[in-house]
């Protein structure tokens, strides 16, 4: 009786050692197939050169309207700091579309899933916080003590309006989209299609968000050049 308890234990323990080895090989086998699928890879178009390199020229605009503005040679009315202060600002959000993380990231030929979740991360952290929040958004506020100068006090309504558009944007949205594609499924075309236009979609809507708050930045040299210049 005891020699056959033994051995009915002993079935019982490989059989549960068979069903966990199998388990663990079905788990893989499902973790093989949707490491494939959400590796569909997106090919934006290349006319005219890279999505960065277009981007890149109108940081060059930027940065030219933002050196129009010279201590030595200006000849208008507005405050010193004020203008500096403005220049700074400038200079340093056109530094945050130069900087080597994002160059990378819009540089490749082709993205995957993953990749667009970075230029959510980096758009979010870099351009939105650190560049439209810490630098621009007390300009929008027209009761501010930070700066002096009258004529920017004039368009900080519109400043605001404009920063929080760019604020209430979809990246979040997106982010969240990108981060929820794990569900566990075998691969297939139509899952293959799937992870494709999510990750298409979601390159094209963050090229978007990157042009927006450079045209943003963009206007806000034009006026600021025309000041520096004493229009």
């Amino acid at each position: 009786m005891k020699k056959f308890l033994v051995e009915y234990i002993n079935l019982i323990g490989k059989t549960v050692l068979g069903l966990v080895f199998g388990l663990s090989f079905f788990l893989l086998f499902l973790n093989f197939y949707h490491y494939k699928e959400i590796r569909t890879v997106y090919t934006p178009s290349q006319e005219n050169g890279t999505d960065y390199e277009k981007l890149l020229r109108q940081v060059d605009v930027i940065k030219q309207n933002a050196a129009a503005y010279s201590q030595n040679t200006y000849q208008g009315n507005e405050d010193v700091f004020d203008m500096l202060g403005m220049q700074s600002k400038l200079n340093a959000c056109a530094q945050a579309y130069e900087n080597e993380t994002l160059k990378n990231l819009l540089s490749k030929e082709s993205y995957v899933a993953e990749d667009v979740y970075e230029l959510v991360n980096y758009y979010q952290n870099s351009i939105l916080n650190d560049c439209i929040v810490l630098q621009f958004y007390s300009f929008g506020d027209s009761t501010s003590t930070t700066y002096k100068s009258e004529r920017l006090r004039s368009i900080s309504p519109f400043l605001k309006v404009e920063m929080d558009n760019l604020l209430n944007s979809s990246t979040g949205y997106v982010k969240n989209n990108l981060k929820n594609n794990d569900i566990y499924y075998f691969s297939n075309e139509d899952s293959k299609n799937t992870v494709f236009e999510l990750t298409k979609d979601s390159y094209q809507e963050m090229m978007g968000q990157y042009k927006s708050t450079l045209n943003f930045l963009e206007t806000f040299s034009n006026w600021y050049k025309n000041v520096a210049q004493g229009g």
